[in-house]
């Protein structure tokens, strides 16, 4: 099938797109003919994609925690305890699984949409089904993080979408505030800043906003939290 442009690349961002098409559909629904039960399988269809975008992610995670644990394990500089050894938890409140080729069928459907005579650009721009245009509009763009430890250091990763770089901040809760930590070109970061020089826990947060030109543009990420201690 030929590609649809209008369908993110990276699955990160489809898991995006396809939630806010799906949350989006019903409100214009009875206007273009698009009946109960194809709205309920494009629902049916974001919350598998999104359930097994999560645990792909979860169990990669989980992977490089047992890997560094691993690592540690067999050599290290001091006799330190690791803590417990590592579990996996899998995500509960698992959705009902659906048929092979959710792309295609939305695509299938997002034709029928655009032949309606009550559709619209306005419509079709909620929807997230017009492909993009040469000049793009990045008011709204807003980087989402998300941030796991990895051998007691923050790893932060973000989807790239339009962006050619991010501009990554930090409060570590040091009477600073926020301040720039690094400006990225690959959008996956591991934080190997000194940690806290005793046992107690330490909360840093951390920010981002994309980066077009030399420029920011669109609006700054919601903060995200992790708790750091001194191995």
């Amino acid at each position: 099938m030929k590609a649809i442009t209008f369908i993110p690349n990276a699955d990160n961002d489809k898991m995006i797109w396809i939630h806010n098409f799906s949350l989006k559909l019903p409100l214009y629904a009875s206007m273009i003919g698009v009946s109960a039960a194809e709205v309920s399988s494009v629902q049916n269809d974001a919350a598998a994609f999104s359930y097994l975008m999560n645990l792909h992610e979860q169990l990669k995670q989980s992977l490089m925690q047992v890997t560094s644990y691993k690592r540690m394990m067999k050599h290290a500089s001091s006799q330190q305890h690791l803590g417990p050894l590592p579990v996996i938890h899998l995500l509960s409140n698992q959705p009902a699984a659906v048929p092979e080729g959710i792309f295609d069928r939305i695509s299938k459907l997002v034709q029928r949409i655009k032949a309606s005579i009550h559709y619209t650009t306005n419509m079709g721009a909620d929807l997230g089904i017009i492909s993009p245009n040469s000049k793009t509009d990045t008011s709204t763009l807003q980087p989402r993080l998300k941030i796991y430890m990895e051998a007691g250091y923050p790893r932060i990763k973000c989807s790239k979408g339009i962006a050619e770089a991010l501009d990554l901040f930090v409060d570590r809760k040091d009477g600073k505030g926020f301040v720039l930590l690094n400006r990225l070109l690959i959008f996956d970061y591991l934080d190997l800043a000194t940690l806290p020089s005793d046992n107690s826990l330490t909360e840093w947060n951390y920010k981002a906003m994309y980066v077009m030109g030399n420029d920011n543009v669109g609006l700054m990420s919601p903060v995200e939290s992790v708790i750091v201690k001194r191995n």
